[in-house]
């Protein structure tokens, strides 16, 4: 049997999935059904429909999973594990190749840029790594 999580780790995690649960889920309907709005209001340039509707999806699914993290939080944890591996696969990968080349555009891509590091920054706190990495964490 595993150790009990702090209060701290506790309070961490449900806040995380609050903040998940609101943002991607209100980002990704955005996405889904109001595109062209969504595109306008953060000043992004005309995305594909297709793999914009994918992200749009995505984020409402996060959305959904993470209220199942507000019944029981150790075990919807990968969740916000996941949620931390792909944003700093994008930070690294995207966000990075972007400044390498000097193609970065600060003005439509600030808004998702701050959202993903305070995500990221919430994450760290929030994830407990050592039990989800641990074998023998049941």
């Amino acid at each position: 049997m595993s150790a009990p999580f702090s209060d701290f780790k506790m309070r961490g995690l449900r806040f995380q999935y609050w903040f998940t649960a609101l943002a991607a889920t209100s980002l990704g309907l955005a996405i889904m059904l109001f595109p062209r709005f969504t595109e306008k209001l953060f000043m992004w340039k005309k995305q594909d429909d297709i793999i914009f509707g994918i992200s749009g999806s995505a984020y409402f699914a996060f959305g959904l999973l993470s209220l199942l993290g507000l019944k029981n939080p150790k075990k919807w944890a990968p969740i916000l594990l996941l949620q931390f591996t792909y944003k700093m696969a994008w930070f690294i990968f995207v966000v990075g190749g972007l400044i390498r080349r000097r193609e970065l555009d600060v003005r439509s891509s600030w808004a998702l840029i701050a959202g993903y590091a305070a995500f990221v920054a919430g994450d760290l706190w929030a994830v407990p790594f050592g039990y989800l990495l641990n074998s023998k964490a049941n």
